[in-house]
C-alpha cells in the first residue's frame, strides 16, 4: 500500500506508482499516470465528481515485472450525499436505472444536471486580469527592454484591452493607491494586492517552511506547508529561518544531493514537524480589533494584526506573534464560513478560513470568513452578491 498527499516525498510517490493500493487526499494527488481499474472516492460537487471518476479507465492495464497485466474490469465507488441518490435513482422519473448501463458522455451530463455546480469565478478575469496585464505592461516599459519589446508590448495592449473591455491605464489609480495604503500602513515600498493579483500561480502567505523529521531521506526532509494544515493535522516544534537553512545546507553537501532552497524565500515560518496527528485539533484566526469595519469596505485589503489561537499548542504563542506582524492580503465577510461557501457555491478546496475579532472571540461559531492572497481575489469578484442590512444578509 502507498500513499500520495502533499507532504509525500518524491521518492514516496514513486513507490506509490507500483502499489496495489494508493491512497491519495486529492484529485491531483492520484493522478492520471496512475494505472488503476479500482477507485473510491468522495465529491462535494458536479465538477469534483467528473474529476474524480475521471481517473478511471485512462489505462488498459500495467506492467510488473517485465509482464504486461490486462486489466479485466474497472469498478468505482463514488461517496456521495443522499440527495444526490434521491435524484438520480429514487424520483418518479429518474434519470438512472440500477444495473443499466450508460456511456461516459450521458452519466457526466446527468451529473452536471442534477448534483451541486461550483462557482466558475467568470467575473475574475475582467476584476483581476485587466490589473494582472496592467503589471505586465509595466515590466515590459522597464528601460532596459522598453525598445526591445516596443511593438510587442502595444500588441499586447491592444489584445488585452479588447478582452477586458477596460482601458489598461484606467488600473494606474487602483495600483498606486494600493502602494499608497501599503506605504502608510507599514513604511514600506511595495504593492502586496498589485503582487498578488499579477502572480499566476499565486504563493500563499501562509506557507511555512517544515523539516520533516518522520521523512527517512535525509535530503528529502525539507517540505513546505500551509499553516492551517499544519495546526489541524501536524505534531511540531518551531524552528529558526537560520537552523533550517544551515541544516539544509550542511544536508546537501554530506549527501551531495542538490536541495532548492528558493522555494523558502517567503516562508512565515520555520517548523519541525515530529509526528501526525491522530484527530485533527480544533484552531482559530483571530483579529484583535473590530472586524466590522473592515467587512463592511467591502473590498481586498492588506491586514496586519491577525493571529491564531489553539488552545492544546505549546508553540501556538510564537506562530500567533510572528503571524500578527504579517501584511496579509485578505478579504472579510460578515457571515459564517459555512454560509459563504454554500451561498457562493466555493469548491471543496477553497481557503475559506473562520475568524473571530475582540467582540466575538468567545462565540461557538465565528460571525466572520476571510480567505487570502489569491483566495481573496476570487473571493472579490462574488462577494458583491451579498448586501447588508442590519443582521440581515440576503442575495441580491
Amino acid at each position: 500500500m502507498g500513499e500520495n498527499t502533499g507532504l509525500s516525498s518524491k521518492g514516496e510517490k514513486e513507490l506509490s506508482f507500483v502499489a496495489d493500493l494508493v491512497l491519495g487526499t486529492s484529485t491531483i494527488d492520484v493522478g492520471v499516470d496512475f494505472k488503476i481499474n479500482f477507485l473510491i472516492f468522495e465529491s462535494s460537487d458536479s465538477g469534483n465528481f467528473i474529476q474524480r471518476l475521471g481517473r478511471l479507465g485512462r489505462h488498459d492495464g500495467y506492467e510488473k515485472n517485465g509482464q504486461e497485466i490486462k486489466f479485466d474490469n474497472f469498478t468505482a465507488y463514488a461517496l456521495v450525499p443522499k440527495f444526490l441518490v434521491e435524484r438520480l435513482f429514487q424520483t418518479n422519473s429518474p434519470p438512472l436505472q440500477v444495473d443499466n448501463i450508460y456511456d461516459r458522455p450521458f452519466l457526466q451530463q446527468t451529473i452536471k444536471e442534477q448534483y451541486r455546480k461550483i462557482n466558475d469565478f467568470h467575473g475574475y478575469y475582467r476584476r483581476w486580469g485587466a490589473v494582472q496585464s496592467f503589471w505586465l505592461c509595466c515590466k515590459l516599459s522597464d528601460r532596459t527592454i522598453k525598445q526591445q519589446y516596443a511593438k510587442s508590448r502595444e500588441k499586447f495592449q491592444t489584445a488585452c484591452e479588447q478582452i477586458f473591455n477596460t482601458s489598461l491605464k484606467s488600473q494606474a489609480g487602483h495600483i498606486t493607491g494600493w502602494a499608497k495604503n501599503w506605504k502608510e500602513m507599514s513604511g514600506k515600498s511595495g504593492n502586496p494586492i498589485a503582487e498578488d493579483a499579477a502572480s499566476f500561480r499565486g504563493s500563499s502567505p501562509l506557507q511555512c517552511g517544515l523539516y520533516d523529521l518522520t521523512e527517512i531521506n535525509e535530503a528529502e526532509r525539507f517540505k513546505t506547508y500551509d499553516l492551517p494544515g499544519i495546526l489541524s493535522n501536524l505534531e511540531i516544534e518551531m524552528w529558526t529561518e537560520a537552523g533550517f537553512i544551515r541544516t539544509l545546507k550542511e544536508t546537501a553537501q554530506r549527501t551531495g544531493q542538490p536541495i532548492a532552497k528558493g522555494r523558502f524565500a517567503h516562508c512565515l515560518a520555520f517548523i519541525k514537524l515530529r509526528s501526525y496527528r491522530e484527530e485533527r485539533l480544533n484552531w482559530k484566526f483571530t483579529y484583535f480589533g473590530d472586524l466590522q469595519p473592515i467587512a463592511d469596505a467591502w473590498k481586498v485589503q492588506v491586514l496586519t494584526g491577525v493571529g491564531v489561537w489553539q488552545p492544546d499548542n505549546a508553540w501556538i504563542g510564537q506562530i500567533d506573534k510572528k503571524l500578527k506582524k504579517e501584511g496579509l492580503v485578505c478579504y472579510v465577510i460578515r457571515r459564517p464560513v459555512a454560509e459563504v461557501r454554500m451561498r457562493l457555491r466555493l469548491p471543496m478546496h477553497f481557503q475559506l478560513y473562520p475568524i473571530s475579532d475582540q467582540y466575538s472571540i468567545h462565540e461557538a461559531t465565528q460571525p466572520y470568513s476571510i480567505a487570502f492572497g489569491q483566495s481573496a481575489l476570487l473571493l472579490d469578484t462574488l462577494a458583491y452578491t451579498f448586501k447588508s442590512k442590519g443582521d440581515e444578509i440576503w442575495i441580491a
